[in-house]
């Protein structure tokens, strides 16, 4: 019976193995191989399971597992070989496995396992033979004391192995049921694997996928250009990959750097001299010698460094790649080769944590914040990824843009800084990321002379495109970036080509979509060529720039805002999403420069835009350019007042405040809108002020404001407004006729092809489905509005729609269904800002928590919605129906047996007490701070 009782987590002996030839089985006897794996796989699992081992993952025939102790995995290896030796195989040739046991401390995460120890563990095992156990020093040394009788340990001597680190010194078990001898480990020592493949300080960390693309397109291509911007990790994934292609080719692997080259000439005779042959001299030009020595060999070459000699070295690459059919290159370069036959590999920076990341297990899961962590405990041993560092970790490996250069000098910062420190300084990264190795060459020692190094490739007219291109915030299409770079010494033609140009070179990243292209520039690049801009062309320059950049996207954001309310909404609220970073910097450059009317307009054509994604920092910016500005009583501050007006009511409906400035902003650009005739904008005023009387509890109010506006909408013939009106005229009690004014104004954004409002219409019949106790046709509605919303990504509604779906799905019974979407919307919540209503939210936490079986922090939830159901009927932001006050008896009655009546009283008073954030931390799983 098997021991195993948990997954081992800290220090574990890990063990990996895998079948020796199995491709071979596989393509000659296909059936019986499967039979044999079958066996296989029953022989390895009962060995391990019978020594208390977790088998965490399987790769084909390759099985990986954990074990809490070195012995038990000694024992799980040493059942496993005997039992493998003595089965009968319906293969023509035995099934020899090797295996590998590694023992350190790892990152357990979703029953999987991570970290160095993981890598070192896998690459063991890859220089075994058929039948072999390799053991590494680490391993053999918690085993000297207590090998079983009749076992003993060989040592092998010390090995580099195929992650290019620090030799590892090698045992193999011995017994006397195993094979004695095995030809040499196929480790980088091994003579029958010549190759000068330069040994690495740090260990290679993540990268799987990108390993896979790459082995995958060397087997289809005889040259591969890996290409990226500086410090991307270009060299060092290519010196993987070579480490991992030793076996294939006979002749060897051979590493050539071109870095300390300054004349394109000198490749063949750094290439001669790498290769040892350098006796070729003087039989001839030196590449036609190369090219005849090379000719009939099985060899692959790697050339580090070619973008300063890149012609020199697209010729040398053409001309070996054409005549030498066995040869394979792999060519790290900032721009392709551009010669044909070449596959260009543009190196990503590492992947950053998911957006909604928030703990540490999950932040853990990106390969730039386990490069961070890893670089970070060698300069403070005690460094530990946990909640209380994750989020700032994950904001680090974000603003650095993952590039491995960039996040190992930040992680060397820390051997005399803190982590907050490296991160509150890296505005000034060029000044903070210095100190890298020592042993690297100059142009990687410091970030400033990484991208120098790069600058200083381009021609003039590429530098002054990508200086103008630094105004850009979070990415640009080609129409931006003419209407930005197109002046004095550029030609608006000639944009694309220089842009083309400087995505050719790695200093610019080009996405292509379904529809279009669109560039972006890693942070770190576009703070560069920000200060060559400023410090080459000056503070007037930078400026021009900065009015360009505003002035392309007021006028994107003027020609969106019509739109958002028809046909044409979900492209432009997709189009304004991409552009909100450039929205946000046009802003501030407004502003900045005193514009208070530019900010008025920017803000007011954005406002429905705001609404939906629920930026508040746009009634921001309109708020303060107005107590910044004298303006006159025109027809922009009348605009002005009715969207803040709007935008208070909608945005922050949890802050009494608000709805009195929303009063006040209301009866003032109506006063204006009046004077001046327009009745758009005094119907607009009259929605803000009817909207205002909702939430002060003036139902009579509401109703005659609502009435007013929505005659003058009928006189001029607007649809649209008349069916954002109709929702003021509701009467209380009359559920049929508020279903056929739900119906109408329904049916007048269908007319005009608003689908956000449509959608809105939707959510407010499943309200009155629900008091209704219409609970399928509740369903249909609140289905298809959620659905919609989610196709516009309109967040706000959404979160309104998918908290009020969660109460039906509660009120069904159908917890399961429910607790996902609660925490989703949570996280909603905790993202916008906390502004928006969370009473339902945290009542819904409440009860799927109970049905969890946690009842005391379930109790403790009922207090803390209870606060906010109290805050949200004051402001008039919601009311309960029959069906949902049911449930909350029902759910709190529940807890109250189950508890007993003090203890449940004494959680909810707990929960009552707490903030909001506080309440949501509690429903997120977290303890509230403070």
């Amino acid at each position: 019976m098997s021991r195993a009782a948990a997954i081992p987590t800290g220090t574990v002996t890990l063990l990996f193995t895998d079948v020796e030839g199995s491709t071979r089985l596989w393509e000659s006897e296909p059936e019986r191989m499967a039979r044999a794996l079958r066996r296989h796989d029953e022989l390895l699992r009962t060995a391990i399971g019978e020594a208390g081992g977790y088998v965490f993952k399987t790769v084909g025939d390759a099985f990986c597992a954990a074990f809490a102790t070195p012995q038990a995995a000694l024992e799980a290896v040493l059942a496993a070989q005997r039992a493998l030796g003595t089965q009968t195989w319906p293969t023509s040739r035995p099934i020899r496995v090797r295996m590998g046991l590694h023992t350190g401390v790892c990152e357990e995460r979703d029953n999987d396992y991570f970290g160095p120890v993981v890598n070192r563990a896998a690459r063991l095992e890859a220089v075994a033979h058929g039948g072999q156990v390799l053991i590494s020093g680490a391993t053999a040394e918690l085993l000297s004391e207590s090998l079983p009788e009749g076992v003993t340990l060989r040592d092998l001597g010390l090995h580099r192995l195929k992650d290019l680190g620090r030799p590892e010194r090698i045992y193999q078990a011995e017994a006397d049921f195993l094979q004695p001898g095995f030809p040499p480990l196929a480790s980088l020592d091994n003579p029958e694997l010549p190759n000068n493949l330069p040994g690495q300080l740090s260990a290679f960390v993540g990268r799987e996928a990108e390993l896979n693309q790459v082995r995958s397109l060397v087997s289809s291509s005889r040259l591969v250009t890996f290409t990226g911007a500086g410090g991307c990790g270009k060299t060092r994934l290519a010196l993987q990959v070579a480490a991992e292609l030793l076996g294939t080719a006979r002749d060897g692997v051979w590493f050539v750097g071109l870095a300390p080259l300054t004349e394109a000439e000198a490749i063949p005779d750094a290439v001669a001299a790498a290769l040892g042959l350098a006796e070729q001299r003087g039989q001839g030009p030196l590449l036609d010698s190369l090219t005849e020595a090379l000719r009939e060999q099985d060899t692959l070459i790697m050339l580090d460094n070619c973008e300063h000699v890149i012609d020199g070295a697209a010729k040398f690459c053409a001309q070996l790649v054409r005549e030498c059919p066995r040869l394979r290159i792999l060519a790290t370069s900032r721009e392709p080769l551009g010669i044909d036959g070449e596959h260009v590999y543009r190196v990503p920076s590492l992947s950053l944590p998911r957006a909604e990341a928030e703990g540490a297990d999950d932040i853990a899961a990106s390969d730039a914040v386990r490069l961070f962590v890893q670089r970070a405990q060698v300069q403070d041993p005690g460094f530990v990824l946990d909640d209380a560092s994750a989020l700032l970790v994950a904001s680090v490996c974000r603003r650095l843009d993952g590039i491995p250069l960039a996040l190992e000098l930040a992680a060397a910062r820390l051997s005399s800084m803190s982590l907050q420190q490296v991160g509150d300084r890296l505005d000034q990264r060029f000044r903070l990321l210095t100190g890298g190795s020592r042993n690297a060459m100059p142009r990687q020692q410091t970030l400033q002379a990484t991208v120098d190094w790069s600058f200083g490739l381009l021609t003039t007219p590429e530098r002054d495109v990508l200086r103008r291109l630094s105004v850009f915030a979070g990415g640009f299409d080609l129409d931006a970036a003419e209407a930005i770079c197109a002046a004095q010494s550029v030609d608006a033609f000639d944009v694309l080509d220089l842009i083309s140009s400087l995505v050719s070179k790695s200093l610019v990243i080009a996405e292509r979509t379904p529809e279009s292209v669109r560039y972006r520039m890693l942070e770190t690049i576009r703070q560069y060529a920000a200060q060559e801009l400023l410090r080459s062309c000056g503070e007037d320059e930078v400026v021009a720039a900065r009015d360009r950049h505003s002035g392309y996207f007021m006028h994107v954001a003027e020609e969106a805002a019509p739109a958002l309310s028809g046909p044409g909404q979900c492209h432009w609220l997709a189009r304004l999403d991409a552009e909100w970073k450039n929205l946000c910097a046009a802003a501030d450059h407004l502003a900045a420069e005193g514009r208070a009317d530019d900010v008025l307009r920017l803000g007011v054509a954005l406002q429905r835009f705001a609404v939906s994604r629920g930026h508040c920092e746009v009634l921001s910016w309109l708020r303060s350019a107005v107590e910044s500005a004298d303006l006159p009583p025109g027809i922009l501050l009348a605009k002005t007042l009715v969207a803040i007006g709007w935008m208070s009511e909608t945005l922050l409906r949890m802050d009494a405040s608000a709805h009195a400035i929303a009063q006040q902003c209301g009866e003032r650009g109506l006063a204006i809108a009046r004077e001046l005739g327009d009745r758009r904008l005094e119907v607009r005023a009259l929605l803000v002020l009817a909207g205002a009387a909702h939430f002060q509890h003036d139902r009579g109010r509401m109703r005659r404001l609502g009435e007013e506006g929505l005659a003058i909408a009928r006189e001029i013939g607007d649809v649209h407004l008349r069916g954002e009106l109709l929702t003021f005229v509701c009467v209380d009690g009359d559920d049929a006729e508020n279903r056929r004014l739900r119906l109408e104004a329904l049916d007048c954004f269908r007319q005009t092809g608003d689908d956000m409002f449509a959608a809105n219409e939707m959510h407010m019949l499943y309200g009155l489905d629900l008091r209704e106790r219409l609970f399928d046709d509740a369903r249909a509605h609140i289905t298809d509005a959620i659905a919609t919303a989610g196709k516009l990504g309109a967040k706000v509604f959404l979160y309104f729609m998918q908290t009020d779906f969660t109460i039906l799905q509660l009120i069904e019974g159908k917890h399961e269904e429910a607790a996902p979407l609660v925490r989703s919307c949570l996280l909603t919540a905790r993202r916008i800002g906390l502004h928006l209503d969370v009473s339902e939210l945290l009542f819904s936490a409440a009860c799927c928590t109970a049905w969890q079986g946690d009842y005391a922090r379930a109790a403790r939830l009922h207090g803390a919605a209870a606060t906010e159901m109290g805050i949200a009927l004051e402001v008039g932001s919601i009311s309960w129906s029959d069906p949902e006050q049911e449930l909350r008896e029902r759910e709190q009655a529940s807890l109250r047996r189950l508890m007993g009546e003090e203890a449940y009283e004494a959680g909810f008073r707990s929960g009552a007490a707490l903030s909001r954030s506080q309440g949501v931390d509690l429903a997120l799983g977290r303890e509230p701070a403070g």
